[in-house]
Order: C-alpha cells, then sequence, then structure tokens
C-alpha cells in the first residue's frame, strides 16, 4: 500500500490540490493500493474513488496530531511501501517510523533568507521545517530554484533531494455544451484574448499585464485579458482596471471549473503571468504554464523562482526580466504581432508537456523515488 498525506485535496481547487489528486489518481492507474488522508470533511464522492480517502477536521493543530497518530497504527497493520506527503508539515509528527517518506517541496513553504546553524537554532519555525525533513527518506523539489534554495537556505544535502516537476491531467473529455457556451458568451469576437489563471495576490503580477494593455490597446482594440482566479488583490486590481478605463477590454471570471478552464485556454492566443517576488513569497515553478503549454498555447513568465523549469525561453514562450514593465510590454507586443513566431512556441510547448508532464509519463518519476 501507499499512503498519500496531504492538506489540500480535491474538491478543494489549487496547484497543490491537482497535484495530490493526480498523484493518488496516477498511483492507483499503476496498480498501487493508495490510501489518502487528507484535511477536511468527507465528500460524497469520496466512496466513488478506486482508491481510499480519510479526511481530518477539526483545529489544524489538533487534526495534525491526529492524522500522525493514525498513520502511524496504519503502518504498524499494514505492508506499507511507501508514504508520500504534500509538504514537510504532514510530517512534522510522523518520526521514527520504518517506513520510507517522501515529501514535496514546492519553493513558497521554504524560507529564503540564508542563514547559518546558530540562526537556525534560534528560529523556530526554520528549525521545525528541517527536523521535518530529517525524517523523510527523499525530498521531491518542483524545480531547480527549490532544490538550490532548500540546499542554501537550509543546509540539506542535494543528494536528498530530486526535481520532479509536477504532473498535470487535462479535462477535455469532460467539456459539457453548457460550458462552451458560457466561455462563447464571454469571448464574443475579440482578438486577441491573453489569460492569467492564478491567484490574485501581488507577487503574481497582474498589474504589469494590465499596464501593457493599457498601452498596446490602440493597436489591438478588440484585445482581451482574462482574469481567473480570485485573492485579496481582487478589489485593488478591478479598481486599478477601472482607474485605466479597460472594462471592455479585462474580464474577471473568478474560481472556474477545470473544464472551464480547458476552454478559457482553447480560446486563447496567449497567456502570461509575470510573477515577482514579494517578500519571502516566490514562484516555486508555475504549473499554470505547463496547462497552457497542453493546450498549444504560449506564454509569457519572468525570471523568478522557478518558472524558467516551466516556461523555456525562445522555444516555449518568452522571459521577461522581473518587475521589468517595458520587457513585458515588448514581449506581449512580439507575441501578438507575431502569429507564426506565437502558434510555433506554442506547438514546442505542447509537444514538451504532453510528453513530459502527463500523469502516464510523470508517475514513474514518483515511484522510482
Amino acid at each position: 500500500m501507499i499512503i498519500i498525506t496531504t492538506q489540500c485535496f480535491f474538491p478543494k481547487i489549487g496547484g497543490i490540490e491537482s497535484l495530490m489528486t493526480g498523484m493518488a489518481e496516477a498511483m492507483t492507474s499503476a496498480g498501487k493500493e493508495v490510501l489518502v488522508l487528507s484535511d477536511g470533511k468527507k465528500t460524497l464522492d469520496d466512496e466513488n474513488k478506486n482508491y481510499k480517502i480519510k479526511r481530518f477536521s477539526g483545529w489544524k493543530p489538533y487534526r495534525r496530531r491526529r492524522k500522525a497518530i493514525y498513520l502511524k497504527k496504519i503502518i504498524a497493520n499494514n505492508n506499507i511501501e511507501a508514504i508520500y506527503a504534500d509538504s514537510w508539515k504532514s510530517v512534522e509528527y510522523l518520526k521514527q517510523v520504518n517506513v520510507k517518506i517522501v515529501v514535496l517541496a514546492h519553493g513558497t513553504e521554504i524560507p529564503k533568507k540564508y542563514f547559518d546553524k546558530f540562526y537556525a537554532f534560534l528560529n523556530i519555525k526554520k528549525r521545525r521545517i528541517i527536523k521535518s525533513y530529517e525524517n523523510c527518506h527523499k525530498i521531491a523539489a518542483n524545480s531547480a530554484y527549490t532544490r538550490d534554495l532548500m540546499i542554501a537556505s537550509l543546509n540539506i544535502s542535494s543528494d536528498k533531494i530530486k526535481i520532479i516537476h509536477p504532473g498535470i491531467d487535462i479535462y477535455e473529455d469532460f467539456i459539457s455544451n453548457e460550458d462552451r457556451e458560457n466561455v462563447k458568451k464571454i469571448i464574443r469576437d475579440a482578438y486577441p484574448i491573453i489569460t492569467t489563471l492564478a491567484r490574485v495576490e501581488k507577487r503574481k503580477g497582474h498589474k504589469f499585464v494590465i499596464n501593457a494593455i493599457s498601452e498596446l490597446k490602440s493597436k489591438f482594440p478588440n484585445m482581451l485579458y482574462l482574469v481567473a482566479g480570485k485573492g485579496p488583490y481582487l478589489d485593488e486590481i478591478k479598481k486599478y482596471v477601472r482607474m485605466l478605463k479597460l472594462e471592455k477590454n479585462v474580464i474577471f471570471l473568478g474560481w472556474i471549473t477545470e473544464p472551464e478552464k480547458s476552454l478559457v485556454l482553447q480560446s486563447s492566443d496567449l497567456f502570461i503571468m509575470t510573477p515577482i517576488q514579494v517578500g519571502e513569497s516566490i514562484e516555486g515553478f508555475g504549473m499554470v504554464f505547463i496547462d497552457a503549454a497542453f493546450h498549444g498555447i504560449a506564454s509569457i513568465g519572468t525570471l523568478s523562482g522557478g518558472i524558467s523549469d516551466a516556461v523555456i525561453d525562445n522555444k516555449t514562450g518568452l522571459l521577461c526580466e522581473e518587475g521589468n514593465q517595458v520587457s513585458i510590454t515588448k514581449n506581449i507586443d512580439k507575441l501578438l504581432s507575431n502569429k507564426e513566431l506565437r502558434v510555433k512556441l506554442g506547438k514546442n510547448g505542447k509537444e514538451r508537456a504532453r510528453s513530459q508532464y502527463s500523469w502516464n509519463a510523470k508517475v514513474s518519476e514518483y515511484l522510482n523515488i
């Protein structure tokens, strides 16, 4: 049996949720017996899965301890091949167990400030992270950036870290006619269409795209920017759009379903997300770029965090200097003005995504670790 312990899982929406749910389904399809220990309340759909799900609710510190106690009982009474955890928090209380533990690292949860061993001793959170990783057999880092950050910031041996880019699923087979009509009504006769799929927070860089649209709308009067997602920065971004009088060029979609996401990407001419580092928060990889590539859409990103692992500059998209408005606007104009280049980058990205990032190809990397 393989156990997946995670705070983030279906039906919640998000990058980690999609990753951990996809992992459970892929490992089951690969012939493994899988038990998922997840946070949250039991859902009606839990019984319809080909794997077992045990949910844990309640106050977070108590919930994590309960999960660890339950997990130790399962280990004592079953033949467990391995444990896969979504982050260090899911194994913090899992000590002295005779089972190999693989912990995923995403970059955002790793301290960004370099420090020596003495400073680490004084810092409670960093000590907790280091202690949690000491219990692990391997760490699966989602990018070279995350690996290098862990080595420099946490003094973890490179031998313990394996880079595994996340797997991804697409939901083209589950698109309904109603979904198609809804997206068609939103898009109308707009061209070109630019899309960002991300939590709406400052570090995701939505304002850079909006500024570019303000500069380029005279050249592309019917251009449309679709913003899918919610977050703490949403109201400010909406006010900014109104201030620039771009209401006809920017539409906020809120959270959208996986089928709707596929339809939006299919209808897009360009995907863009231009993150910056805000405090210690930074993009660890950028799975949405692979999602866009799956649909044959070229991307524009920034040289921030692990994005250069997700977007291959001048092959699957273009990378801009982090926070450089001139570079971002120039590259958007370049790809919108050059359909041949845009299509070529999208085709390259699609070939790469479907050969390297589908769960059929990716699950063996996680199992072989």
